[in-house]
């Protein structure tokens, strides 16, 4: 007589390697998803940030003037100075808390667009070039007369291919 071994599949310990495959499988389709939808949710900050780091700027620029008869400091003077934060210590010190970063390329420097005095036009802020523009221009006091040089101050950075414009004072 042979013996027949029903209920051999219910005695068994564990899944099968099919099995285990399938659940992987679904999990990593839930984890694909779950990283697709995540950036979303970083562009906004990253927005925050940058729009941050700009009133910084336009702040900082206004203590310079204030502590400097009222003058801005002129626009980059060579290409090492194109770097916002070379740029704004080699005239006369900085009044930032904090390095300015782009937040959409962290590992590319925040150059102003242009040097000695010839203004560049802008690139877009993802693409980790020229995110910023600079012009310190004249202005003549309506009350004294006076000539102010760079007097005022208009600053431009872009945010995907949107512009925006800061202006002081």
């Amino acid at each position: 007589m042979t013996k027949t071994t029903k209920g051999n599949k219910k005695n068994r310990k564990g899944f099968s390697l099919l099995e285990l495959i399938v659940v992987v499988a679904i999990l990593g389709i839930i984890a694909t998803a779950v990283m697709l939808n995540a950036g979303q949710f970083t562009y906004p900050a990253k927005v925050n940030t940058w729009r941050t780091s700009m009133e910084s700027l336009k702040n900082a620029l206004v203590i310079h003037a204030s502590l400097h008869g009222g003058s801005f400091p002129g626009e980059p003077g060579s290409a090492e100075e194109i770097e916002i934060n070379t740029w704004l210590a080699n005239k006369g010190g900085i009044y930032l808390d904090k390095r300015i970063e782009n937040p959409f390329n962290v590992s590319a420097t925040v150059n102003i667009c242009g040097s000695g005095g010839t203004l560049k036009p802008l690139d877009t802020a993802t693409s980790g070039g020229c995110v910023l523009q600079y012009t310190a221009t004249n202005i003549t006091d309506p009350v004294t007369g006076i000539k102010i040089e760079n007097g005022r101050i208009f600053l431009e950075y872009k945010i995907g291919n949107q512009t925006f414009q800061l202006n002081a004072p």
